[in-house]
């Protein structure tokens, strides 16, 4: 059956069937019988400008024939979407038992080195938990209060204890608080691996019962596996509330309940495909429980985003009268195109967190690039296969609009899309901006640069107890331990002294004195304890003022670093304050190359997208804009505690090392994604209208909607996961919320405007290959007009007069 031509009043026929036009879409020579063009093949050029050169027409037939394919062959993309869904549920089914509890330092980091040599070379001296034991009648020198602790700790499970130093085994009177009622005993866990250690961890704190004593658990394994467990919790809890939020959004933004549902689908495909990723390496890169949390909120967001893109497209097609075969080729042709290429831009730049050699960042990196790209392979493959058998019955159970002269999907003219705001809005938004560009690019570049500035005093420290909410157990205790005792608490710096001489002999044991009376000399020391010796090593805890992530505790680090052991040999530093740096010192040195991986292959996958080597350029300088006023925003409220108490945390006096990296990556992809969308719309009209000004306002017009739906499903994602208990994760949330917000805002509504005006035609600027570089047939057919060359390219379907609809929502 032919499709059948528009009406003159530009309604929309009736409904129809998705099999209709099946036949016309399969011939490559098909024609309207109305107009006697081409039946999707020659079309207007879509948003990324294909039949714009020799290479333009073969992109075009690419992604037509997809479209086809996904109409033609629907029931089969459908069953292998199906097939591929119950395998990556499988594939997932044991992902919960190979997750980790660590993934947050480098193992090739000096801290990590020192901890390492503290099990294997001393055998003592070092803690992965701190037990304390309070008793409100009982003091320490009591022999029932020793009786009781020693009796809890034999009750530990056979192999969870390497060792448990005490008071009663050292004599260390740090060991006592200041009130005498309390005891602290440090336990190295038994196990070779990090999770084996966590397993013991488990185990002891299950079994270890102390009748009469207030019994607490923090230290390094603690505090990290209570922050995986309530991140387990978070999971399913922000899960449970994201996706009704996110389906209330959409049923509000298309106004109908099937359309609504359509996004949601392409967001669990990604994010079952991230999970399925992670699945696959957890063999071979440690991957944390808290990954999971962050890979599922991008999934999610980003496949609705997606999705949101598409069926706003698919409808606007039937809108246009397209029958339904017809508005999913060019859905996938147009919308289709920029969603792939987006994500492939913004998988391209989650693989440089892969160059990171934290299992939390790596592991991260490759479920961020797996979803990414799964989700606009999805888009658009699955989607429109879903929208070829849904046809016209994409509008059903349409919310009421007694404000609307029509329904859903009805006629052009009808529908809040096509009144108001959403007519003229952003059009009229956009040239108020260029009528003074160079005013509004001042304005808006100051405030982005404002709220960047808390970013120059940012602190970066560690996860350590403050990373939990208050009256978490592990918290709690590294609070009283830092009150009660003569410690440092986790704070205290360590070193791992090994030096050439015994220490059995004089000589070593005179080298041990002397090093460590030049430990307590050193600026800001406060005490030095010798925590435990082998024959050759020992360890050494160094006391401080300040928290862990001070500017004196880390002068104190380097300090110790620089100091040499007498008589020769090497030490080892670490601890909190150590683990900070040396991952910051990584992040420091990897982050050229990372920078140089994402902004080159975001510029070259742009410029071949955009046919100019201006606007990526332009592109990643409002980046670093935006960027830097997030990373401000971050270290204003969670640093600095401005606001801190409206998302229910106290200021921790740092911003944690991973926040950083991991939003590095995230603003970049977010930013790309929407510039790339708006700018491709601008550029598709530019080249339909050749006004440069023009192209502005209705390139803005016609991506508005999309993008502030899209940018409001973000939001709703990064809201639901900021209500986590665990800080990082409410910081990296956070900073996108504040990012997503100033991008769609202030970035795409007016500095982009702004920016472009002022470039004028240099926008679109890019220097022509000498004939004699390029192939001698695509030379031939573009001077000859042949078919796939710039004469084809100008010769298109018809297309709904006038901008007022695309883009939007509907």
């Amino acid at each position: 059956m032919q499709p059948k031509p528009v009406t003159p009043g530009g309604t929309r026929p009736p409904a129809q069937g998705a099999g209709e036009g099946l036949q016309a879409l399969s011939r490559p020579g098909a024609r309207d019988r109305a107009s006697g063009r081409s039946l999707c093949l020659r079309r207007e050029p879509g948003p990324t400008g294909g039949g714009s050169g020799p290479g333009g027409a073969t992109e075009a037939l690419v992604f037509t024939q997809l479209g086809r394919f996904d109409v033609v062959r629907r029931a089969w993309v459908l069953a292998g979407a199906a097939v591929v869904l119950a395998v990556a549920g499988w594939a997932c089914s044991g992902l919960q038992d190979r997750l980790s509890y660590g993934g947050f330092i480098a193992p090739d980091a000096e801290a990590s080195r020192a901890a390492e040599a503290i099990r294997t070379q001393i055998g003592e001296g070092g803690a992965d938990v701190l037990v304390t034991f309070r008793s409100r009648t009982l003091p320490v020198s009591d022999p029932a209060f020793r009786h009781g602790v020693e009796a809890a700790l034999r009750g530990a499970p056979a192999g969870s204890v390497a060792r448990a130093t005490t008071y009663w085994s050292t004599g260390i009177p740090m060991l006592v608080s200041l009130d005498g009622h309390a005891t602290v005993a440090a336990v190295l866990l038994g196990g070779d691996d990090e999770p084996a250690r966590t397993r013991s961890y488990l185990a002891l704190r299950r079994d270890v019962r102390a009748d009469g004593f207030e019994v607490g658990w923090t230290g390094p394994t603690a505090v990290i596996t209570e922050i995986v467990e309530r991140s387990r919790h978070d999971l399913l809890r922000t899960e449970l509330l994201a996706l009704p939020l996110m389906a209330l959004l959409l049923v509000v933004v298309f106004r109908g309940v099937v359309a609504a549902l359509l996004p949601l689908v392409t967001g669990v495909l990604a994010t079952a495909a991230s999970l399925t990723a992670l699945s696959s390496v957890a063999g071979f890169v440690e991957v944390p429980f808290v990954t999971v949390n962050l890979v599922v909120a991008i999934g999610l967001a980003a496949g609705v985003d997606a999705g949101l893109l598409i069926v706003s497209r698919f409808r606007e097609e039937l809108r246009a009268g397209r029958e339904v075969p017809d508005a999913v080729v060019v859905t996938v042709d147009t919308a289709g195109r920029t969603v792939l290429l987006s994500g492939t831009i913004t998988s391209v730049i989650a693989v440089g967190l892969t160059f990171f050699p934290l299992g939390f960042v790596r592991s991260f990196g490759i479920g961020a690039t797996v979803g990414l790209l799964a989700g606009s392979l999805v888009t658009v493959t699955v989607l429109p296969a879903l929208l070829a058998c849904l046809g016209h019955r994409v509008n059903a159970w349409a919310l009421p609009r007694p404000w609307c002269a029509g329904p859903v999907g009805g006629g052009r003219g009808t529908g809040w899309a096509r009144t108001g705001w959403a007519r003229t809005g952003w059009a009229r938004t956009a040239r108020a901006v260029m009528e003074q560009p160079l005013r509004y690019a001042l304005a808006v570049s100051a405030l982005l640069l404002a709220l960047a500035v808390p970013f120059l005093h940012t602190v970066i420290g560690f996860p350590d107890e403050r990373m939990l909410p208050p009256g978490a157990g592990a918290r709690t205790a590294a609070e009283e331990l830092r009150g009660d005792f003569a410690v440092s608490g986790l704070g205290a710096i360590q070193a791992v002294a090994t030096f050439d001489a015994p220490l059995t002999g004089r000589t070593g044991h005179e080298a041990l004195l002397a090093w460590t009376r030049r430990l307590a000399e050193l600026d800001g020391a406060h005490g030095v304890l010798v925590a435990g010796t082998s024959q050759q090593s020992a360890v050494v805890y160094l006391g401080h003022e300040g928290g862990a992530e001070s500017d004196s505790a880390k002068a104190l680090v380097r300090a110790v670093r620089a100091q040499p052991l007498p008589g020769g040999g090497r030490v080892l530093v670490g601890g909190a304050t150590a683990l900070a740096l040396d991952t910051m010192d990584r992040f420091w040195e990897l982050l050229p190359r990372v920078l140089l991986f994402m902004a080159g292959s975001s510029f070259a996958l742009l410029t071949v997208a955009l046919r100019s080597l201006v606007l990526p350029v332009k592109a990643l300088l409002m980046n670093v804009l935006s960027i830097g006023a997030s990373f401000g925003a971050l270290t204003w409220i969670f640093q600095d505690g401005h606001g801190s108490g409206l998302l229910g945390v106290r200021p921790t006096g740092y911003v944690d090392a991973l926040a950083p990296i991991v939003m590095l990556f995230l603003l970049i992809a977010v930013s790309m994604d929407y510039e790339l969308f708006l700018l491709l719309r601008i550029r598709e009209q530019y080249r339909r209208l050749g006004d440069n000004e023009e192209a502005i306002a209705l390139g803005l017009q016609l991506s508005g909607g999309v993008i502030t739906a899209a940018a409001s499903a973000v939001l709703v994602v990064a809201a639901v996961f900021a209500t986590s208990e665990v800080v990082l994760v409410k910081e990296i949330c956070v900073g996108i919320f504040i990012a997503v917000a100033l991008d769609a805002a202030l970035v795409r509504a007016v500095l982009v405007p702004a920016t472009m005006r002022l470039l004028g035609r240099a926008n679109w600027w890019l220097p022509s290959l000498p004939d004699r570089l390029r192939r001698p047939q695509a030379v031939a057919a573009v001077r000859a007009g042949a078919p796939g060359g710039a004469e084809a390219s100008r010769v298109s379907s018809p297309a709904p007069p006038g901008p007022s609809a695309e883009g939007q929502p509907q």
